[in-house]
């Protein structure tokens, strides 16, 4: 225990302070006054005559005075039970009462006061849980207690005094041994354990391990909830309450603080209430959203009917055609105001909401249709399972037929599509391809992107508003596979477009499983700001609606699937979000103003990774901050800014951009040194994934440029038996070196396999070379050039380094590679070739460094023995291997195994990390052979 001083920059007073009170701090300084309890420390008060009370893991009560924190009574419980949490009620030590959630489920209340001879009885025991319980906080206004458990729940309990005090007394010890407890109601609304609860004048909040941060009403209805940080555990909870909302401030396993404001008196997303209506005749089969108060609705028997939808809805009958039975395809362009009609035998009307004039078929193309699509005012895109695209145009209601382009393959059709204000017409297939045809005679494909969107149907094309370059203009696409691609194109006077994949966002899969669309606020196109970006999509029967930037649920309503008709549409004069829906035999429309949506959670302190960190990569940028990659368990890469005062001293990290794509975790990362923006990652499934900024400098637009991994080529895993174990990982990756026009990479793995990859580019990564594999797991890897020698550097499980010559077998491997395009994977023995083995460590080896000087290649190690071994080998000219000089060790250098040790200052420093937590700084003397 240790205390602390605040100082304020205001005119408050320590003994103003209250406990929600916003107060501004110009430093929390730590005094020298310390003591260590005999016990894990539950809880902790300041009490109002001079003492500070503690309760610890087994029920035992200790008083200090707040000075000098002298030790002035101790005081243990009859019940002994461990605590998992515990909280402390009252002002003085002689109406103070302790209650612990104990490990045996139930809540144990007591007072010290009450103790003869330094014991004291439990007077109470609250069970109702079926888990350990992990919090509790007491409201005494409104005389509610919640225990928080790992049982996923939270339990709120109304605590009724034979001798009911004042609103702002606490209760006594007496009144608490006749207390009565009732249980008003259980919350269930997480996924995992709770951890924390807190009772507020209207409402709850809970906390737990899936991240989520729920708030609920008076009547214990979930009313809001979110993600409240990345990975795993929501850890704390603290909210400032006031009449028009509530500050929620949430601390996290990733490390951040994640503040957010919920407005009172808003309901939810998933509690805003529904319209429908039922048509005068039929059943609903089609709809289409045309503006806020408006719908289009197709009924059984050909009906289409305009629905009014106010206070009272009211059906207005706009067409009666037998040939609307057909129909597969009902499209509004708000631009023209205009709605299409599609049939299956390609029929096409049009009709506006703004004329009574009745409607009729314009055009017919006398193809069978599946889809029709606007791509601008007017340009109507139909096709079908014959597998071309059809470009209708429009003018003063008239339609004609501008060309016909056939696709690649049959029962294909677009899915998709936009136009540009020039010649550029962008379409997206059902097989997830996206192509780009060109007008200067006829229509033609200029661009094929083969299943950019996964096997899945493209959902939707935008084309924003160009940036001020106009040689670079901006496309956003998504996909049902589950993503949001950003991309740029340029196009050249030759009809030769360059589209680069700039970022990929994917919507946490417990909002959205696939990507039915989305909006862009503002009209705000910028590729490299998606703030105002709006994904919706389909989770089993729900339809969904979240901000891209802060991952806010901004509508959820249960449509009954992705199958049903519906439809979507922004607002942006009044900023709101309506989506119709059919479902039984009625429509149902929802609207949701979105005025805050993304302005109202902000990050205190930006988080890194919700799991554990396995591998950081890091270099200098141009602007003089450091760069770094980040690896972690939690399957994301991390690209993140540190920024340098003019002291050089780092300032608080940033996020510069999230790569995912990795199926498991990420063991290792390594920066290119070939090739500008580009990083390398490791890890589980045997996966290698090369990722590349389209930037200049280090910024959001990373994408996934080339992926290796044994798994996806083949169907039948049962009937190779070549295939690589799914378990096994790459634990290790060594930092590139350019070799013979290529960039080149080691990879060792769990099944003791050393992989060796070259890189003529960022966008292709090729196996060229194995090492076969040791009886072990390899756990460090190093490629070293030594003059124009490759030599590998290795270390594992067993306590060996290894050190082995590839020069001859790579050298020519990569030069087939660079003449003919393609190379057989050399096989490279260690036991019949050049290599040399020097047991290093009893067991793992799971720290190495190297490093060349003068002539002397020095070698460090640490090991799961809590050593450190130094190695000395002579390089010399014409051997292929170097000669071990000398060996020496430093046994128990750290108390727990060595994570890290890297050379410092030359040859003569070492800088070693442990489990220990600690990081230790050595100097070697080569001559004495010793590490100090």
């Amino acid at each position: 225990m240790r205390l602390f001083r605040l100082r304020s920059s205001d005119s408050t007073t320590p003994d103003a302070l209250d406990q929600n009170a916003l107060v501004r701090l110009n430093s929390i300084v730590p005094t020298s006054t310390e003591r260590l309890a005999e016990d894990a420390i539950m809880a902790v008060k300041f009490l109002s005559d001079h003492h500070i009370g503690a309760l610890l893991a087994h029920n035992i009560f200790l008083v200090y005075d707040d000075v000098e924190l002298r030790l002035l009574s101790k005081v243990r419980c009859m019940d002994s039970s461990i605590l998992y949490s515990a909280l402390l009620i009252g002002s003085h030590t002689g109406d103070l009462v302790a209650v612990g959630g104990t490990v045996c489920n139930y809540l144990c209340f007591w007072s010290p006061a009450a103790a003869a001879n330094g014991v004291a009885p439990a007077f109470h025991k609250l069970s109702g849980h079926s888990g350990v319980i992990f919090s509790i906080d007491y409201h005494h206004p409104r005389r509610l207690l919640c225990s928080s458990s790992d049982d996923r729940s939270c339990r709120v309990y109304h605590c009724m005094f034979v001798e009911d005090s004042t609103a702002s007394a606490s209760p006594s010890v007496v009144q608490w041994l006749g207390v009565t407890f009732t249980l008003q109601y259980a919350l269930y609304g997480h996924e995992a354990r709770v951890w924390r609860g807190r009772i507020l004048s209207q409402f709850i909040v809970t906390v737990g391990e899936d991240t989520q941060c729920c708030v609920w009403s008076k009547q214990g209805k979930l009313i809001d909830h979110w993600a409240s940080h990345t990975g795993i555990n929501t850890w704390s909870v603290s909210v400032v309450e006031s009449e028009q909302s509530l500050l929620v401030f949430t601390g996290g396993a990733d490390g951040g603080l994640s503040v957010r404001e919920v407005e009172v008196g808003l309901t939810s997303p998933s509690q805003a209430i529904l319209s429908s209506s039922v048509p005068p005749v039929g059943k609903p089969v089609r709809l289409v959203v045309v503006d806020e108060a408006r719908l289009i609705v197709l009924a059984e028997g050909g009906l289409l009917f305009l629905v009014e939808h106010s206070d009272i809805p009211s059906w207005t009958l706009l067409w009666e055609d037998a040939a609307l039975k057909q129909t597969i395809a009902l499209r509004y362009n708000p631009t023209s105001q205009a709605v299409a009609v599609v049939t299956c035998v390609g029929k096409i009307a049009l009709l506006t909401t703004t004329s009574n004039i009745t409607p009729n078929w314009s055009f017919d193309l006398a193809v069978n249709c599946m889809e029709g699509l606007w791509a601008d005012s007017g340009t109507l895109i139909v096709s079908g399972p014959a597998g071309f695209i059809h470009i209708v145009t429009t003018e003063n209601g008239l339609l004609t037929l501008a060309g016909s382009v056939p696709l690649s393959g049959k029962n294909l059709w677009i899915t998709a599509a936009a136009r540009n204000p020039g010649a550029l017409l962008f379409c997206g297939d059902r097989s997830g391809s996206l192509r780009v045809l060109s007008k200067r005679v006829i229509w033609k494909d200029i661009y094929v992107g083969m299943h950019v969107h996964g096997n899945h149907e493209v959902s939707q094309i935008t084309l924003p508003e160009g940036s001020s370059d106009d040689s670079s203009h901006p496309v956003v696409t998504s996909g049902r596979s589950g993503a949001v691609i950003f991309w740029r194109y340029h196009l050249n006077d030759q009809d030769h477009l360059i589209l680069e994949r700039l970022r990929v966002i994917e919507p946490d899969n417990n909002s959205v499983e696939w990507v039915s669309g989305f909006h862009i606020l503002h009209g705000h196109g910028n590729p490299n700001n998606f703030d105002q970006l709006i994904i919706c999509g389909f989770r089993s029967t729900k339809f969904a609606a979240v901000h891209a930037g802060s991952g806010e649920t901004v509508m959820e309503v249960d449509c009954g699937g992705g199958h049903r008709s519906s439809s979507c549409a922004l607002f942006e004069s009044s900023r709101t979000l309506q989506f119709a829906f059919v479902k039984t035999t009625g429509v149902h429309w929802l609207s949701r103003c979105i005025g805050s949506i993304g302005q109202s959670r902000f990050q205190l302190k930006e988080p890194l990774h919700g799991l554990q960190i396995w591998s950081v990569a890091a270099s200098s940028s141009r602007t003089g901050s450091l760069v770094m990659a980040v690896g972690s368990e939690d399957t994301v890469v991390k690209i993140i800014r540190v920024g340098m005062e003019r002291a050089r001293l780092p300032v608080s990290p940033s996020v510069v951009a999230e790569c995912k794509g990795h199926l498991s975790s990420v063991r290792s990362v390594r920066l290119s040194s070939k090739f500008k923006n580009c990083v390398y990652s490791a890890g589980g499934r045997t996966q290698l994934v090369c990722w590349a900024c389209a930037d200049d400098i280090w910024s959001e637009n990373v994408v996934m440029t080339a992926e290796w991994s044994p798994y996806p080529v083949v169907r039948k895993q049962w009937s190779d038996k070549s295939l690589i174990d799914p378990d096994t990982r790459i634990m290790d990756l060594s930092t590139p070196v350019s070799f013979e026009n290529f960039e080149i990479l080691a990879a060792g793995s769990s099944d003791g396999t050393i992989r060796i990859f070259a890189l003529g580019s960022p966008n292709e990564i090729t196996l060229v070379g194995e090492i076969a594999p040791y009886p072990w797991c390899v756990l460090q890897v190093r490629l070293l050039l030594v003059g124009d020698q490759v030599l590998v550097l290795t270390a594992g499980t067993k306590g060996l380094i290894a050190v082995f010559n590839l020069t001859m077998p790579l050298r020519g491997t990569l030069s087939k590679l660079e003449d003919f395009g393609e190379t057989e994977v050399f096989k490279f023995d260690p036991a019949g070739q050049s290599s040399l083995s020097v047991l290093a460590h009893q067991s793992g080896v799971d720290a190495l460094d190297f490093v060349l000087f003068d002539g002397h290649l020095y070698i460090a190690t640490g090991g799961d023995d809590c050593s450190i071994c130094v190695f000395v080998m002579e390089v010399v000219s014409g051997e292929p291997l170097p000669i071990l000089m000398s060996k020496f060790k430093m046994e128990n250098a750290h108390s727990a195994q060595i994570s890290g040790i890297k050379f410092l200052r030359g040859t003569h420093h070492l800088l070693s990390a442990s489990k220990d937590q600690l990081i230790k700084m050595w100097e070697v003397d080569y001559d004495q052979k010793e590490v100090a």
